[in-house]
């Protein structure tokens, strides 16, 4: 079938990420689920031929494969020509968002993740309690990478870096919603951050509660209720 298309998983935040720029801006795709928990990406063969790093997202365009979430989200504004506000033609402002993306898979997206992983996932994954330093290691890392959001990213202006919004807000905003899976709102006690959240739905409604059908019914069903 021609066209694109993408590989991805509903509860992997990245994935999330690019699903949600292709909803946005009506970007018709063919769907591929990747089912992280059940092992696809170590046996799925045309996964695997698109992305032999056995990640998600991923995408075919065509032929034409990718994957990395940023790398994917770039290369869909420059292809489907979106409007520049998502990744800036102007080499300044493009900078900005690019340091943010630079910055958030050693940062926001280890601390979240790392942390959502210790608390939650460990303990079923492994048989056993994760130790708690390096539960506390990884909260420690996400407070910190919140801290500097709040206080550099999003000091001047609404969205990161920025006036508008990127798709550095997306892969930011995809990161805390995984928490939403445990029940948990790690912004709470953070208006600023909060505030900014809240802003991105806005511009990404209605698309946003779609693309987060399936966290909010791992919410509901208590999926991490037990773990």
């Amino acid at each position: 079938m021609s066209g694109l298309k993408l590989f991805f998983d509903a509860f992997s935040q990245p994935s999330r990420s690019v699903w949600l720029l292709l909803e946005t801006n009506a970007i018709p795709f063919v769907p591929s689920l990747v089912n992280i928990a059940s092992g696809d990406q170590h046996t799925r063969k045309d996964f695997l031929e698109v992305a032999p790093s056995g990640t998600v997202p991923a995408i075919d365009d065509n032929g034409f494969y990718l994957f990395e979430s940023s790398a994917i989200m770039k290369y869909i504004v420059s292809k489907y020509q979106l409007p520049d506000h998502w990744y800036p033609s102007d080499m300044s402002k493009r900078a900005k968002i690019d340091e943010y993306l630079s910055w958030h898979t050693g940062n926001l997206r280890m601390g979240a993740a790392g942390y959502m992983f210790m608390k939650y996932i460990a303990k079923k994954m492994l048989g056993k309690e994760p130790e708690e330093k390096n539960v506390e290691e990884a909260y420690n890392m996400l407070q910190k990478s919140m801290n500097l959001i709040e206080n550099y990213y999003l000091k001047d202006t609404p969205f990161i870096n920025s006036k508008e919004i990127s798709i550095a807000d997306i892969q930011a905003a995809c990161e805390f919603t995984q928490f939403y899976m445990a029940d948990l709102d790690m912004l709470k006690d953070r208006p600023h951050l909060n505030d900014w959240m809240e802003r991105c739905k806005s511009e990404l409604s209605p698309k946003f509660d779609a693309v987060h059908a399936m966290v909010y019914l791992a919410r509901e069903k208590g999926a991490f209720k037990d773990l």
